[in-house]
Protein backbone atom coordinates (compact mmCIF):
# COMPACT_ATOMS: atom_id res chain seq x y z
CA UNK A 1 0.00 0.00 0.00
CA UNK A 2 1.38 3.39 -0.98
CA UNK A 3 1.66 6.38 1.34
CA UNK A 4 -0.75 8.24 -0.94
CA UNK A 5 -3.40 5.54 -0.50
CA UNK A 6 -2.84 5.56 3.26
CA UNK A 7 -3.31 9.33 3.49
CA UNK A 8 -6.38 9.19 1.25
CA UNK A 9 -7.96 6.59 3.51
CA UNK A 10 -7.00 8.64 6.58
CA UNK A 11 -8.64 11.78 5.20
CA UNK A 12 -11.75 9.86 4.14
CA UNK A 13 -11.94 8.43 7.65
CA UNK A 14 -11.71 11.91 9.17
CA UNK A 15 -14.56 13.12 6.95
CA UNK A 16 -16.79 10.41 8.41
CA UNK A 17 -15.22 8.27 11.14
CA UNK A 18 -16.45 4.68 11.16
CA UNK A 19 -15.81 1.42 12.98
CA UNK A 20 -14.75 -0.77 10.03
CA UNK A 21 -11.33 -2.45 10.54
CA UNK A 22 -8.85 -2.72 7.67
CA UNK A 23 -8.30 -6.48 7.73
CA UNK A 24 -6.63 -6.83 4.32
CA UNK A 25 -3.70 -4.61 5.38
CA UNK A 26 -3.27 -5.98 8.92
CA UNK A 27 0.11 -7.53 8.06
CA UNK A 28 1.41 -4.11 7.02
CA UNK A 29 -0.16 -2.31 9.99
CA UNK A 30 3.07 -1.65 11.90
CA UNK A 31 4.82 -0.13 8.89
CA UNK A 32 1.70 1.84 7.92
CA UNK A 33 1.51 3.20 11.48
CA UNK A 34 5.10 4.40 11.20
CA UNK A 35 4.44 6.04 7.83
CA UNK A 36 1.34 7.82 9.11
CA UNK A 37 3.27 9.12 12.13
CA UNK A 38 6.06 10.37 9.87
CA UNK A 39 3.60 12.20 7.59
CA UNK A 40 1.75 13.82 10.48
CA UNK A 41 5.02 14.72 12.20
CA UNK A 42 6.27 16.52 9.08
CA UNK A 43 2.89 18.26 8.73
CA UNK A 44 3.05 19.45 12.35
CA UNK A 45 6.64 20.70 12.00
CA UNK A 46 5.93 22.77 8.89
CA UNK A 47 2.48 23.84 10.08
CA UNK A 48 3.91 24.83 13.45
CA UNK A 49 6.68 26.85 11.81
CA UNK A 50 4.11 28.69 9.70
CA UNK A 51 1.89 29.46 12.69
CA UNK A 52 4.88 30.52 14.76
CA UNK A 53 5.86 33.01 12.06
CA UNK A 54 2.40 34.57 12.30
CA UNK A 55 1.83 34.50 16.05
CA UNK A 56 3.93 33.79 19.14
CA UNK A 57 2.44 30.59 20.57
CA UNK A 58 3.31 29.81 24.22
CA UNK A 59 5.15 26.54 24.86
CA UNK A 60 4.48 24.12 27.72
CA UNK A 61 7.63 22.04 28.09
CA UNK A 62 7.78 20.51 31.60
CA UNK A 63 10.33 17.80 30.81
CA UNK A 64 12.99 19.20 33.14
CA UNK A 65 10.55 19.58 36.04
CA UNK A 66 9.29 16.00 35.70
CA UNK A 67 12.85 14.63 35.39
CA UNK A 68 13.81 16.32 38.65
CA UNK A 69 10.88 14.62 40.37
CA UNK A 70 11.24 11.03 39.11
CA UNK A 71 14.76 10.86 37.62
CA UNK A 72 15.84 10.37 34.03
CA UNK A 73 14.99 6.63 33.79
CA UNK A 74 11.64 7.09 35.47
CA UNK A 75 10.95 9.98 33.12
CA UNK A 76 11.82 7.92 30.03
CA UNK A 77 9.73 4.96 31.21
CA UNK A 78 6.72 7.11 32.00
CA UNK A 79 6.87 9.46 29.01
CA UNK A 80 7.60 6.78 26.42
CA UNK A 81 5.84 3.64 27.70
CA UNK A 82 3.47 4.04 30.65
CA UNK A 83 2.09 7.50 29.89
CA UNK A 84 1.06 6.62 26.32
CA UNK A 85 -0.58 3.40 27.55
CA UNK A 86 -2.64 5.25 30.16
CA UNK A 87 -3.68 7.91 27.65
CA UNK A 88 -4.63 5.35 25.01
CA UNK A 89 -6.77 3.52 27.55
CA UNK A 90 -8.41 6.78 28.66
CA UNK A 91 -9.04 8.33 25.25
CA UNK A 92 -9.20 5.52 22.69
CA UNK A 93 -9.84 2.11 24.25
CA UNK A 94 -13.60 2.74 24.42
CA UNK A 95 -13.90 3.94 20.83
CA UNK A 96 -14.88 0.45 19.69
CA UNK A 97 -17.86 -0.48 21.83
CA UNK A 98 -17.30 -3.52 23.97
CA UNK A 99 -18.74 -3.29 27.46
CA UNK A 100 -15.47 -4.12 29.23
CA UNK A 101 -13.48 -1.66 27.12
CA UNK A 102 -16.06 1.08 27.58
CA UNK A 103 -16.16 0.65 31.36
CA UNK A 104 -12.35 0.64 31.69
CA UNK A 105 -11.93 3.48 29.20
CA UNK A 106 -14.60 5.72 30.70
CA UNK A 107 -13.24 5.16 34.21
CA UNK A 108 -9.76 6.19 33.02
CA UNK A 109 -11.17 9.10 30.99
CA UNK A 110 -13.10 10.44 33.99
CA UNK A 111 -10.04 10.13 36.23
CA UNK A 112 -7.87 11.98 33.70
CA UNK A 113 -10.30 14.83 33.11
CA UNK A 114 -11.12 15.23 36.81
CA UNK A 115 -7.46 15.33 37.80
CA UNK A 116 -6.74 17.86 35.05
CA UNK A 117 -9.59 20.12 36.20
CA UNK A 118 -8.57 19.89 39.87
CA UNK A 119 -6.28 22.99 39.92
CA UNK A 120 -8.99 25.10 38.28
CA UNK A 121 -11.62 23.92 40.76
CA UNK A 122 -9.19 24.62 43.60
CA UNK A 123 -8.66 28.20 42.40
CA UNK A 124 -12.38 28.87 42.04
CA UNK A 125 -13.29 27.86 45.59
CA UNK A 126 -11.86 25.93 48.56
CA UNK A 127 -14.80 23.56 48.14
CA UNK A 128 -14.29 23.42 44.37
CA UNK A 129 -12.46 20.05 44.31
CA UNK A 130 -15.20 18.45 46.42
CA UNK A 131 -17.91 19.66 44.02
CA UNK A 132 -15.77 18.51 41.09
CA UNK A 133 -15.39 14.99 42.48
CA UNK A 134 -19.10 14.76 43.30
CA UNK A 135 -20.09 15.97 39.83
CA UNK A 136 -17.64 13.62 38.09
CA UNK A 137 -18.70 10.71 40.27
CA UNK A 138 -22.40 11.26 39.56
CA UNK A 139 -21.81 11.46 35.82
CA UNK A 140 -19.69 8.31 35.93
CA UNK A 141 -22.25 6.35 37.95
CA UNK A 142 -25.07 7.49 35.64
CA UNK A 143 -23.13 6.46 32.54
CA UNK A 144 -22.06 3.08 33.90
CA UNK A 145 -25.61 2.36 35.09
CA UNK A 146 -26.91 3.17 31.60
CA UNK A 147 -24.30 0.89 30.00
CA UNK A 148 -25.11 -2.02 32.30
CA UNK A 149 -28.90 -1.67 32.19
CA UNK A 150 -29.33 -0.58 28.58
CA UNK A 151 -26.25 -2.12 26.96
CA UNK A 152 -27.91 -2.82 23.60
CA UNK A 153 -29.32 0.70 23.29
CA UNK A 154 -26.06 2.35 24.32
CA UNK A 155 -24.09 0.15 21.91
CA UNK A 156 -26.46 1.07 19.08
CA UNK A 157 -26.17 4.79 19.88
CA UNK A 158 -22.37 4.49 20.18
CA UNK A 159 -22.11 2.92 16.74
CA UNK A 160 -24.66 5.18 15.06
CA UNK A 161 -23.07 8.32 16.52
CA UNK A 162 -19.48 7.14 16.28
CA UNK A 163 -18.20 10.36 14.61
CA UNK A 164 -19.37 12.24 17.72
CA UNK A 165 -17.60 9.75 20.00
CA UNK A 166 -14.43 9.91 17.91
CA UNK A 167 -14.16 13.69 17.85
CA UNK A 168 -15.11 14.15 21.51
CA UNK A 169 -12.28 11.78 22.45
CA UNK A 170 -9.85 13.51 20.06
CA UNK A 171 -10.67 17.02 21.31
CA UNK A 172 -10.47 15.87 24.94
CA UNK A 173 -7.07 14.28 24.31
CA UNK A 174 -5.77 17.55 22.89
CA UNK A 175 -7.41 19.68 25.59
CA UNK A 176 -5.86 17.67 28.42
CA UNK A 177 -2.44 18.92 27.33
CA UNK A 178 -3.32 22.56 28.05
CA UNK A 179 -3.06 21.62 31.72
CA UNK A 180 0.69 21.24 31.27
CA UNK A 181 0.68 24.96 31.98
CA UNK A 182 0.79 25.79 35.67
CA UNK A 183 -0.97 29.13 35.15
CA UNK A 184 -3.69 30.17 32.72
CA UNK A 185 -3.38 33.82 31.71
CA UNK A 186 -5.87 35.13 29.18
CA UNK A 187 -3.35 34.70 26.36
CA UNK A 188 -2.99 30.97 27.04
CA UNK A 189 -6.77 30.53 27.23
CA UNK A 190 -7.37 32.36 23.94
CA UNK A 191 -4.60 30.47 22.16
CA UNK A 192 -5.51 27.07 23.63
CA UNK A 193 -6.79 25.68 20.29
CA UNK A 194 -3.48 26.56 18.60
CA UNK A 195 -1.36 25.41 21.55
CA UNK A 196 -2.99 21.98 21.53
CA UNK A 197 -3.31 21.69 17.74
CA UNK A 198 -0.33 19.28 17.42
CA UNK A 199 -1.88 16.96 20.02
CA UNK A 200 -5.21 17.14 18.20
CA UNK A 201 -3.63 16.16 14.88
CA UNK A 202 -1.66 13.34 16.50
CA UNK A 203 -4.78 12.21 18.36
CA UNK A 204 -6.63 11.92 15.05
CA UNK A 205 -3.84 9.67 13.78
CA UNK A 206 -3.92 7.48 16.89
CA UNK A 207 -7.71 7.22 16.76
CA UNK A 208 -7.59 6.27 13.08
CA UNK A 209 -5.06 3.50 13.74
CA UNK A 210 -7.01 2.29 16.76
CA UNK A 211 -10.13 1.82 14.64
CA UNK A 212 -8.55 0.58 11.41
CA UNK A 213 -5.91 -1.77 12.83
CA UNK A 214 -6.47 -2.13 16.58
CA UNK A 215 -5.65 -0.62 19.97
CA UNK A 216 -1.96 -1.54 20.02
CA UNK A 217 -1.20 0.24 16.75
CA UNK A 218 -2.47 3.51 18.17
CA UNK A 219 -0.28 2.82 21.19
CA UNK A 220 2.72 2.11 18.95
CA UNK A 221 2.15 5.46 17.20
CA UNK A 222 2.00 7.18 20.60
CA UNK A 223 5.18 5.48 21.84
CA UNK A 224 6.96 6.37 18.60
CA UNK A 225 5.98 10.02 18.89
CA UNK A 226 6.85 10.39 22.57
CA UNK A 227 10.05 8.41 22.18
CA UNK A 228 11.22 10.71 19.39
CA UNK A 229 10.35 13.83 21.41
CA UNK A 230 12.13 12.55 24.52
CA UNK A 231 15.16 11.45 22.47
CA UNK A 232 15.50 14.88 20.87
CA UNK A 233 15.14 16.57 24.26
CA UNK A 234 17.84 14.41 25.86
CA UNK A 235 20.30 14.64 22.95
CA UNK A 236 20.08 18.36 22.29
CA UNK A 237 22.02 20.70 24.59
CA UNK A 238 19.75 22.49 27.05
Amino acid sequence: MSTKELLQDFLLFLRKPHIQPWIQYKKQALFLSFRLWLCLFVFIIFGGALLDSLIDIPMHDRFEEVMEQIGIFGFIGFAVLLGPLLEEVAFRLAMRFRLRNVIIGVLAFTAYMTQAAFPIAENISPQGPIYLYIFSGLLLVLFLFSCLKYQTRVAHWWTARFPVVFYIASVAFAAIHIFNFEEFPLRVILLAPLITLPQFVLGLGMGYLRMRFGFWYGYFFHVLNNGFAVGVYLLLPQ
